[in-house]
């Protein structure tokens, strides 16, 4: 077992006789420097919903959208404040007294 151990280490330190120290090629560090000062730093990514053409044009159409809405309620029907009297109170003329039979979405 020892003479096995010694084998082992002996072709270890064999193994290690023809280390020398590594050397970098010629111009290495000039190249390297000059590589390095011809790359520019990446600036910050901007996030592309904080460019400001993108809040600009997303703003414009929240505007034009406001604007219609509002345009399209001026245009409401006027109701009639007076109820007809020769009608029998019913609930449907409950209902357009205080303008309750308006369409819905689902009809």
């Amino acid at each position: 077992m020892n003479n096995k151990n010694n084998d082992r280490e002996e072709r270890i330190l064999n193994s290690l006789n023809g280390i020398r120290k590594a050397t970098a090629p010629d111009f290495f560090y000039t190249r390297l420097t000059g590589r390095m000062q011809r790359e520019t730093k990446p600036g910050k990514m901007t996030l592309f919903l904080l460019r400001p053409a993108f809040l600009t044009a997303s703003l414009l159409i929240i505007l034009v959208i406001n604007i219609i809405s509002l345009g399209s309620l001026g245009n409401k029907p006027e109701k009639q404040d007076t109820v007809r009297t020769y009608k029998p109170a019913t609930i449907e003329s409950f209902a357009e007294a205080y303008n309750l039979n308006t369409t819905t979405v689902y009809e």
